[in-house]
């Protein structure tokens, strides 16, 4: 599926969620929800930065956007702060793949 390094973050526009998608079968099984609710402004950010879209039929499409570990730290720690975690600005990794896996370990934690 195109050039996607797992882990993937989902963005969803207007809101400091995110959801973490470990790899290509967890990305399939999500798109494949009778009751998805994707939008043309929610995105995926892969483990390189890169930003891709969704179309109406969900595939993905590159925006041409690299997003760097300083900026999705912050997205992160916005995503926690709306959670209500607290000592969010502590919230750091060496690479982007961590970064998501703190999403993803959060998310599992909570299930």
């Amino acid at each position: 599926m195109h050039d996607i390094r797992f882990p993937l973050l989902l963005v969803y526009a207007g809101s400091d969620e995110l959801l973490a998608l470990r790899d290509l079968q967890t990305l399939q099984q999500f798109l494949a929800q009778p009751q998805l609710l994707v939008y043309g402004a929610d995105t995926l950010i892969d483990s390189a930065g890169k930003q891709w879209l969704f179309d109406a039929e969900h595939r993905l499409s590159e925006t041409g956007r690299i997003w760097s570990l300083p900026e999705l730290t912050l997205l992160v720690q916005r995503h926690f702060f709306a959670q209500n975690q607290c000592c969010v600005s502590k919230i750091a990794a060496a690479d982007i793949a961590a970064l998501i896996a703190l999403v993803q370990l959060d998310a599992e934690a909570n299930a």
